[in-house]
């Protein structure tokens, strides 16, 4: 049996994939700062978050921030869920920061996968474009649409990439990581070419490293583009390694600019050692580097993303 005729959409002009084929490089942090550094600059920025890992950098569902639409809950990827299967129009979770909207990923996020292979059989691969249509009532009212991609699933990886303009890749240097640049160059390829020519690659670049190590740099930058192609966009920027600051940040739902704006309340040291406070409660002097690598590092991204456009 054909399936009816399905009507192609162009995707938005300022959106981003932010996505690579392997967890635990730092993507859902990075998609949640620069959504967060967009609204920050006065952009109406919505953050969709097509992954079934229960990231919550932004404290959405921890600490109850964001409103919250009516009806039946959006939280653990459902309002995701159902936007798909039912056809219907996103509906995200409102002024999570100023000027911030934001689709929740989660557990139901995955649930996704065997609708969509069923749905192949009849739609082809005009499946992949099922988030767009979803997404398309919503894009007007946007400046920037960001999607944090998931890393554990090719459909759920291309359901991202046919809704974006622009795919910004990070990577960490070890080979699982860089192998990890090869499936999503892979589901990259297959949807430029099948459904969403519109698709760039704005540029990819090495996340929470040592700025100083130059040469394995270099070395990683030729990976990237044996992988990406050789001529793909690096970005400069090194955001360092600073585990603890960035761990703390994300316990409390908190981007690195607003965790280091608790430094002038921050207990010390001494204070732990008496008794006065807890260890959590001492912010590091190491957040006012992190913050400054990420603030540097999202304009780097805002750039490369218009230089694709």
């Amino acid at each position: 049996m054909l399936s009816d005729a399905v009507e192609w959409i162009e995707p938005p002009q300022k959106s981003t994939v932010i996505g690579t084929g392997k967890g635990g490089v730092g993507k859902s942090t990075i998609a949640a700062h620069f959504a967060g550094h967009c609204a920050a600059e006065g952009q109406r920025t919505l953050l969709v978050c097509v992954t079934s890992q229960d990231d919550d950098d932004l404290g959405i569902k921890t600490f109850g921030r964001g409103i919250q639409p009516d009806g039946p809950s959006v939280l653990d990827g459902l309002g995701l869920y159902r936007a798909i299967a039912e056809r219907a129009p996103l509906v995200p979770v409102r002024e999570v920061r100023p000027n911030l909207d934001v689709v929740p990923g989660g557990e139901a996020v995955g649930e996704l996968i065997p609708l969509l292979m069923h749905r192949m059989m009849t739609e082809g691969a005009t499946v992949v474009l099922s988030l767009a249509r979803a997404l398309a009532p919503l894009a007007p009212w946007y400046d920037q649409i960001v999607f944090d991609s998931a890393p554990e699933n090719d459909s759920l990886e291309q359901l991202a990439l046919g809704a974006g303009r622009k795919l910004i890749v990070p990577t960490r240097s070890d080979d699982s990581s860089i192998k990890g640049i090869r499936r999503i160059s892979r589901n990259y390829k297959s949807v430029r070419k099948q459904v969403n020519p519109h698709l760039r690659v704005a540029g990819a670049f090495l996340y929470a490293s040592n700025p100083s190590a130059t040469s394995m740099h270099a070395e990683v930058n030729d990976d990237i583009r044996t992988e990406l192609g050789q001529s793909t966009p690096i970005l400069k920027t090194i955001v360092g390694y600073r585990e603890k600051p960035a761990r703390n940040a994300r316990k409390m739902g908190l981007l690195f600019s607003e965790y280091e704006a608790l430094l002038p309340t921050s207990a010390k040291s001494y204070d732990v050692a008496a008794g006065r406070a807890k260890v959590a409660d001492v912010v590091p002097d190491s957040i006012v580097s992190l913050s400054a690598d990420m603030r540097a590092l999202n304009s780097e991204i805002l750039e490369y993303c218009e230089r694709a456009a």
